[in-house]
C-alpha cells in the first residue's frame, strides 16, 4: 500500500489536493488552502507517525472519495474516529509553545470523558514527533513556489 499525495500551491489561497492509489486511479480536488491544508498535513504526519492503516489517508488508499472521508469522519468510528479526534484536538497545538506530555494528557482525558480509550500511541513522544514532522511539511510547503507542487507518499507499513 503507498499513496501519492501531490499539493500544487496554485494561489495565494487555494491550492491542489490530489491522490494516486499504486493501481493509478484517484482523485483531484481544489481546496482553499486555509480551511483544508492544515488539518491535512496534520491527518499526514499523525498517521505517518502511528503507522494507522484505517484513518483518512489509508481510507482514501482503499476505498477513495474526499468529500466522503471529509464529511464527518468521525461518524467513520473505530480509528478513523480517534484519530479525527486527535487531529481536532492538535489544530491548535502543534506549536512547540506547549507541553507535549500536557497536551497529550489533555487529548486523553477529552477521550476519556467521551467513554473512548485512548490509543497506546498518543504519548508525549508521539505529539513530539508529529510537531517536528509537521515542521518539516509546513517549510516545504512554504518553500514550494505557485505552481509548484509537494509531493507525499503515504505507506504506513515501511
Amino acid at each position: 500500500m503507498a499513496l501519492t499525495i501531490r499539493l500544487t500551491r496554485i494561489s495565494p489561497t487555494h491550492h491542489r489536493f490530489e491522490y494516486i492509489r499504486a493501481d493509478g486511479t484517484g482523485e483531484a480536488l481544489e481546496l482553499v488552502t486555509r480551511e483544508f491544508l492544515t488539518h491535512d498535513l496534520i491527518h499526514f504526519a499523525v498517521e505517518t507517525e502511528a503507522g494507522l492503516r484505517g484513518s483518512f489517508y489509508g481510507l482514501l488508499d482503499r476505498i477513495g472519495g474526499y468529500a466522503e472521508l471529509t464529511l464527518d469522519g468521525a461518524a467513520l468510528g473505530g480509528e478513523a474516529q480517534i484519530t479525527e479526534m486527535v487531529v481536532g484536538s492538535l489544530q491548535n497545538a502543534v506549536g512547540p509553545e506547549l507541553d507535549a506530555a500536557g497536551v497529550a494528557d489533555r487529548i486523553t482525558a477529552f477521550m476519556r470523558d467521551m467513554d473512548l480509550r485512548p490509543p497506546r500511541w498518543l504519548t508525549a513522544g508521539f505529539i513530539e514527533a508529529v510537531r517536528e514532522r509537521m515542521r518539516r511539511l509546513q517549510g516545504e510547503w512554504k518553500a514550494t513556489p505557485f505552481g509548484g507542487t509537494m509531493e507525499l507518499t503515504f505507506d504506513p507499513g515501511r
